[in-house]
């Protein structure tokens, strides 16, 4: 069953651009496309998000996916689950634009990504593969299909990701104020979104994981309840324990949170790193389940507050923190995350965009930062040795192709050979 969320539709006007994103969940259960209208070109475009559609994946799917993420299927599963892909992604891009009234023809392309194929085998190179079939999408919808960003920048020394970062500044920044963008996901992960104002904004994003998320708080929920709660609502059974310093402390000494930057990682951070270990030290200590779910809850909000005080740029001033993921429905995690971090806590909702939209509208802007030849990626948040262009380019069909050629002709690339300035 699907979602879809109208916003307010642009004024029609000279040089605006509509992009179409998709993305799909870390577990391929949900997948999400948004239509952004832009502005300008590059770095400087201007976003409005025009309207977002969820929908719930077959449950096959997931059921095909999670052998692929484990590195047991086969090239043939890959191949048929790309191709099933392919076809729920063109009805999803066909039932937004519907809904929206847009005709497909004003669309310049779809970005697409998602949880994709890595092999991240220590001592090996990272390698990524999409589940996006391009060819096919492009086939069934016409348009033409930008995706495989994380490829490039593995091309060139990177992580891989997060791809997203510099696209997550183009859609949240904000003329007078620092913002933390704090996806409270399986794993905590935090963004760096400077002010308009600052020298050098888009230098200076960052974005990186800050430790296990709400996967920690989801397997401990599961034990304290026999397994009858999948998660903690609203923190009610957190609260019920009791906050163990000796545990806190021993998580925080844990060396992951002394590991440099650029720290991202295409499965998160484990939960099981954090889990294997307490239980065992809370049968010595008598320490109950929900002792373990209280203290984990806190270990969350005091990373978080730590991280804001030893990862960003020196003398930073932080005017809101946006909160969005599954951790943003914690009553319990959300207070004492407002209570040591000392700055206010927005919801994206309250932010006017839905949460689900940040993702797919994010992905958007990557493809439209392909098609104007900027570089996608940071070197201080992938590890890139240089900015590279992000993405794979697959022409839809011939009209839609030559309009987008047209268009990208009157972008100037962001970044030039030596030799073309002699």
């Amino acid at each position: 069953m699907s979602t879809l969320v109208r916003m307010a539709m642009p004024a029609t006007g000279e040089g605006r651009r509509w992009i179409l994103g998709m993305t799909a969940s870390s577990r391929c259960t949900e997948m999400a496309a948004a239509l952004v209208a832009a502005t300008g070109r590059g770095l400087d475009a201007q976003a409005e998000l025009v309207g977002v559609v969820t929908t719930d994946l077959p449950k096959d799917v997931a059921g095909a996916y999670g052998p692929l993420a484990g590195g047991s299927a086969t090239a043939a599963g890959l191949a048929t689950l790309r191709c099933h892909l392919a076809e729920i992604e063109a009805a999803l891009a066909s039932e937004l634009l519907q809904g929206l009234v847009v005709a497909p023809s004003r669309v310049l392309a779809v970005g697409v990504h998602d949880p994709g194929v890595w092999s991240c085998s220590p001592g090996e190179p990272r390698g990524y593969l999409g589940l996006c079939d391009p060819a096919k999408l492009a086939e069934l919808t016409g348009l033409n299909v930008i995706d495989a960003f994380p490829a490039r920048d593995l091309a060139q020394g990177g992580q891989g990701g997060p791809v997203t970062a510099m696209a997550q500044w183009m859609l949240l920044r904000d003329p007078g104020r620092n913002r933390i963008l704090l996806d409270l996901g399986r794993t905590t992960r935090l963004s760096y979104l400077p002010s308009t104002m600052a020298n050098h904004a888009a230098s200076r994003v960052l974005c990186f994981d800050v430790g296990p998320g709400t996967a920690l708080l989801d397997l401990l929920t599961g034990r304290l309840t026999d397994g009858r709660h999948r998660f903690d609502p609203g923190g009610r059974f957190a609260v019920q324990g009791r906050r163990i310093r000796e545990l806190l402390d021993h998580w925080l000494a844990d060396p992951y949170f002394d590991r440099p930057l650029p720290r991202w990682h295409p499965r998160g951070v484990p939960a099981e790193r954090f889990l294997s270990d307490a239980l065992q030290m809370a049968v010595e200590s008598g320490w109950s389940v929900g002792d373990l779910l209280c203290t984990a809850t806190h270990l969350i909000a005091e990373m978080i507050a730590t991280t804001l005080s030893r990862r960003l740029p020196k003398d930073t001033r932080i005017d809101e923190i946006v909160v969005t993921g599954g951790g943003q429905q914690n009553g319990m995690l959300l207070r004492e995350i407002a209570r040591m971090a000392e700055a206010p806590l927005v919801r994206i909702p309250t932010a006017q965009m839905p949460g689900e939209a940040i993702e797919p509208a994010c992905v958007a802007l990557l493809a439209l930062l392909h098609v104007d030849q900027v570089p996608g990626n940071h070197t201080v948040v992938t590890g890139a040795e240089v900015p590279r262009l992000l993405g794979r380019l697959t022409p839809g069909a011939p009209q839609n192709w030559q309009r987008l050629l047209q268009t990208s002709a009157g972008s100037s690339p962001a970044m030039r050979p030596l030799r073309s300035a002699l």
